[in-house]
């Protein structure tokens, strides 16, 4: 494996403790959200997308802050357009729609509801589920997937899908207040899938995969052949999930040997056909992920923790990582 080593600028914390999460949280209000209620991401040109409004939302009822909720809410009903298939525009001028982003988005509609019974709420959630099992779900060789997108997209013998967006914890909510037979399947399938498609010496999951119907077989795609920037997400989904101790530690093994090899720095992405792995591309919100699976198996995280405070001032505007990083500090 070749490792390229890069020297990280440090700067003073932004935070006295990362367990702040009402700063962590004002930050990302400050930063992200804007007067309007409009979320922006500033490290992909300032755009709104679904994710960040999904993201958005689900801070907000975890913070109890009810104002904001309904702000954004209010943004989002009046600003995004639905496509043909009753699904969000992942982005202006795009109608194509990301299921991890609508996942979030009824997921935290169907929470607010649950606190203040305001209808609108769980209806605009019914409408996001049913579309997204008619049109982001699909079973094809007796197993369930779930899309990045919509079916009408996909490849009938090529399935490209995104392990990061298998967010078991929603998939448990929705086995609860819809079909469980269905959301039960897709959990086990998915679990199936992680165990399945991993890739390297390392055996860790990728941003992307394919899964080829014929060969009922997994590969990389040519490019996003990676356990990074999407991948990252994969451990922290299954640790916020309610699957069982056992099966947590078996599909978090491979994300515990890495960080076993972490002694004096951290390692970041991993080019997962060649085995190269890059201290370059390391952003605090893996930093903040990496804590969490070294709490989970209590190992030293210290390294991690000293080398996030040390980045959280000079990588402020970086809306993903501080994403990853509530969600980190709301489990």
């Amino acid at each position: 494996m070749k490792i390229f080593i890069i020297i990280f600028i440090l700067v003073g914390s932004l935070f006295s403790s990362s367990s702040d999460v009402t700063n962590v949280w004002k930050h990302f209000k400050k930063s992200f959200i804007k007067q309007d209620a409009k979320v922006v991401d500033p490290h992909n040109g300032y755009i709104t997308h679904t994710e960040g409004i999904g993201y958005a939302l689900y801070f907000s009822y975890s913070m109890d802050d009810k104002e904001s909720f309904i702000s954004i809410y209010n943004w989002m009903k009046s600003n995004l357009k639905v496509n043909k298939f009753g699904l969000f525009g992942w982005k202006k001028g795009d109608l194509t729609s990301a299921t991890d982003a609508n996942l979030w988005i009824a997921y935290s509609l169907y929470l607010m509801y649950d606190k203040t019974k305001y209808k609108p709420y769980k209806d605009d959630a019914d409408r996001l589920i049913k579309a997204i099992k008619e049109h982001q779900i699909i079973i094809t060789n007796k197993q369930m997937f779930l899309l990045p997108w919509e079916k009408s997209l996909v490849k009938e013998d090529n399935i490209r899908v995104n392990p990061s967006y298998i967010i078991f914890e929603i998939f448990e909510y929705m086995a609860l207040v819809d079909d469980s037979k269905f959301w039960n399947k897709l959990i086990q399938d998915s679990t199936l899938l992680l165990k399945k498609a991993r890739f390297s010496s390392l055996t860790l999951n990728s941003d992307w995969i394919i899964y080829n119907l014929l060969t009922d077989s997994y590969s990389l795609p040519k490019k996003y052949k990676f356990f990074g920037y999407d991948a990252i997400r994969i451990p922290l989904n299954i640790i916020r999930s309610h699957l069982s101790l056992k099966e947590k530690k078996e599909l978090l093994k491979p994300y515990k040997n890495y960080l076993m090899m972490m002694v004096n720095i951290p390692l970041g992405v991993v080019e997962l056909e060649r085995g190269d792995i890059s201290i370059y591309n390391l952003s605090f919100g893996h930093l903040a992920v990496y804590i969490k699976i070294a709490d989970f198996f209590e190992m030293d995280s210290t390294l991690f923790k000293q080398i996030l405070h040390d980045r959280i001032t000079n990588d402020n505007e970086d809306y993903y990582s501080y994403s990853l990083y509530l969600f980190t500090l709301l489990h």
